[in-house]
């Protein structure tokens, strides 16, 4: 973690920055391309973006990124899932329409936060 906060901080510390990076980028490729064969091209890059773009409009410490990130995927997929069930949707668009309602409500209070102060 300490190479994705400070990387200078890390060298420092003789952490081995391009080690860790590869490493990260290798999990992080193969788990997208296996995902895709599963579950489609729409949810991963939902999945991938939606969840931290929300995350970064309500959160400034990085921790709680991770956490509120992590937290808003699991809820967007279980609301997803619900509306799914709900209105006889597919459920990955319907994931996606969850994930994207929550990133509206994020902007429009972080919009309404800048308004009022």
């Amino acid at each position: 973690m300490l190479v994705t906060l400070n990387e200078y901080l890390a060298i420092a510390r003789g952490i081995s920055v391009s080690r860790h990076r590869m490493l990260f980028i290798t999990l992080l490729a193969l788990v997208v391309a296996i995902s895709i064969r599963a579950i489609g091209v729409l949810l991963i890059s939902a999945f991938v973006v939606i969840p931290a773009c929300t995350a970064q409009l309500i959160t400034g410490n990085f921790t709680r990124y991770l956490l509120t990130s992590t937290l808003i995927g699991s809820l967007s997929a279980v609301g997803g899932m619900f509306m799914s069930a709900f209105w006889d949707w597919p459920s990955g668009p319907s994931i996606v329409v969850a994930q994207l309602g929550l990133f509206l409500i994020a902007a429009s209070m972080t919009l309404a936060r800048r308004v009022i102060a």
